[in-house]
């Protein structure tokens, strides 16, 4: 769509396509950092059919929130690179975003510092990351007390992945609870699962189940602040990721209403799955569908599919695979710890992961990074649509070097797989069928 210009695009959502928190945001090579990443994106949320749900989570209220990352600092350095001279094949004189007190910034080219008059500037400058909500800063969201909320986070940023969690300050009187529901745009096998931070990378959803309770002696109600720790890790040091810059502030005021209302802790639940979401931890994957992907520590930022990778630059390179549609892949991905793994078209199921507080095994995503360990295996079932499947960096900036690949699905579009009923017997092909067959209770002999 070019500037000044409008276009209206159909998306036919399939029949079975689960209920979910979605992200878009424009996709084109080599500006995706600058324009997702400076604010161009949103949520598309894929609503729940009747029946779906349990009551106590249908009957939540929810609330959209569409987090961007905003890095003044960053943007400015594509801005340099795009616009502004080169000096000394080092330093780049920028040419726009002149300011009073710093009027001859300029950025290394090597280490993507600041610099004035190649001296580092301090900090503060007012273009420290920042978090907006709905493209506002520090919103004040209103609940009331012991009321569960069920919020939808959606988060875009250039470099930074985001830890959200309340102010560990006194000046705190409500006490807060997440409990996760879904990830991705997919409900959790068993929901909920209790989190005290929410972990984000730009791209991720988050569905949370949210509710606030004051002391006994806040009889007019009381406040809590969500906080965002926003880290920059960009390289990786052996299996770690060392924070090059991080920064913690308040994201937004939550004001807890007074209230009668009386809840309990909510009961564990399983939705019905489609079948393209069927478990496939206990899914037998042929040898010939085993691939290894990497990801380097440093650059040249090149994704790797068993070994061979190139460069995406201004060409399309050739695919990093030829795979079948109807069939499930088993990838083990190497460098997961410092780039967040996306993959477009079909979702992944972790089958083996090391010790995550966020990501476990069984869990889906099409974005991830592990704070825990440098590697991970995944499923997919290669379900419906043959072309090409882009998988890339979600760090945009890696992205828009180069770390990008896809992969060719080939044989007849509409083939799904003939294993998915045997692994899950209630999952559907249609439209939602209803809801699961209650379990038996367990009878004692």
């Amino acid at each position: 769509v070019q500037p000044g210009s409008s276009d209206e695009i159909v998306l036919p959502i399939p029949k079975n396509h689960m209920a979910g928190t979605h992200l878009y945001h424009p996709h084109f090579h080599h500006s995706t950092a600058a324009q997702a990443g400076g604010g161009a994106h949103g949520a598309i949320i894929v609503e729940d059919p009747p029946g779906s749900l349990p009551k106590f989570i249908e009957d939540m209220e929810e609330k959209t929130l569409v987090l961007s990352l905003a890095n003044p600092a960053k943007v400015m350095r594509f801005e340099a690179w795009g616009h502004a001279t080169l000096k000394k094949g080092k330093f780049w004189e920028q040419q726009l975003w002149r300011n009073p007190v710093y009027p001859d910034w300029q950025w290394d080219a090597v280490s993507g510092t600041l610099n004035e008059h190649s001296s580092l500037t301090g900090d503060h400058l007012g273009i420290d990351p920042h978090v907006y909500v709905n493209g506002q800063y520090i919103p004040k969201v209103t609940l009331k007390e012991n009321k569960w909320y069920r919020f939808r986070f959606v988060l875009a940023a250039i470099e930074m992945r985001v830890e959200l969690h309340q102010n560990d300050h006194s000046e705190d009187q409500a006490a807060c609870e997440y409990q996760l529901l879904a990830k991705d745009g997919i409900y959790l096998h068993e929901a909920p699962q209790r989190v005290h931070r929410i972990s984000l990378v730009s791209g991720s959803r988050a569905d949370v189940a949210f509710r606030c309770s004051c002391g006994y002696l806040d009889f007019d109600g009381c406040t809590a602040t969500m906080n965002f720790t926003a880290l920059w890790q960009p390289m990786g040091v052996g299996g770690l990721a060392p924070t090059v810059e991080s920064s913690t502030y308040k994201m937004m005021h939550v004001v807890t209403e007074p209230s009668t209302a009386k809840s309990s802790p909510l009961e564990k639940f399983s939705v019905r799955r489609p079948c393209y979401l069927a478990d496939l931890r206990d899914a037998k994957v042929p040898r010939k569908n085993h691939h290894k992907f990497e990801m380097p520590q440093m650059y040249p930022m090149i994704l790797k599919a068993d070994g061979v990778g190139t460069l995406w630059g201004h060409e399309v390179p050739p695919s990093l695979l030829k795979i079948k549609v109807g069939e499930v892949q088993q990838w083990k991905i190497r460098g997961i710890r410092y780039h967040p793994f996306h993959l477009h078209v079909n979702p992944y199921q972790i089958v083996n992961v090391w010790n995550d507080p966020y990501y476990e095994p069984g869990d889906w995503h099409d974005t991830m990074l592990p704070t825990s360990m440098n590697f991970a295996t995944v499923r997919i079932n290669v379900d419906r649509f043959t072309g090409k499947m882009i998988a890339h960096c979600h760090l945009l900036e890696h992205e828009e070097n180069g770390m990008m690949g896809w992969i060719d699905i080939q044989g007849k579009e509409g083939t799904t797989w003939n294993g998915a009923k045997k692994l899950d017997p209630e999952c559907y092909e249609g439209s939602f069928p209803g809801p699961p067959t209650p379990k038996p209770p367990f009878l004692w002999r």
